[in-house]
């Protein structure tokens, strides 16, 4: 399922995975503590992005890919993760009412539940509207 890829990158872009691996690479135990991962998880979430490609290990050691390194490290004027924050925590769940919206036409952004509209939303929310204007 497409769906997954995505959402394990953008899981990792919000738990501070590349950020936390640009200071360096680290072994298992130190990146699950540093990111406050759960011991059951950690292991089989940085595997999958190893696996994706987002990042590479060499034993029990993590570390960053050059692209990730460049491109998601937020600390980087490079850095090209601030639309995946967007559509994270904005977008995505939006997608989970996608049949919904297909069968009645109705919005299904923050006008579903009688919220704003879209450039209300964004730009009630310095960090949200931060989101939407970070390349």
């Amino acid at each position: 399922m497409a769906f997954w890829a995505s959402k394990a990158l953008m899981s990792a872009i919000e738990i501070g995975v590349f950020a936390e691996l640009a200071r360096g690479p680290q072994s298992l135990d130190a990146l699950r503590e540093g990111l406050g991962m759960h011991p059951r998880s950690a292991r089989d979430f940085l595997d999958a992005l190893v696996a994706l490609g987002f990042l590479k290990r060499k034993a029990d050691v993590y570390s960053n890919t050059p692209e990730t390194d460049a491109f998601l490290d937020p600390g980087k004027p490079s850095y090209m993760g601030g639309i995946l924050e967007l559509a994270n925590s904005r977008l995505y769940p939006f997608w989970g009412h996608l049949t919904e919206g297909l069968r009645t036409g109705l919005p299904q952004n923050e006008l579903r539940s009688g919220g704003p509209a879209l450039f209300e939303t964004l730009y009630a929310s310095p960090a949200r509207l931060k989101e939407f204007l970070v390349p």
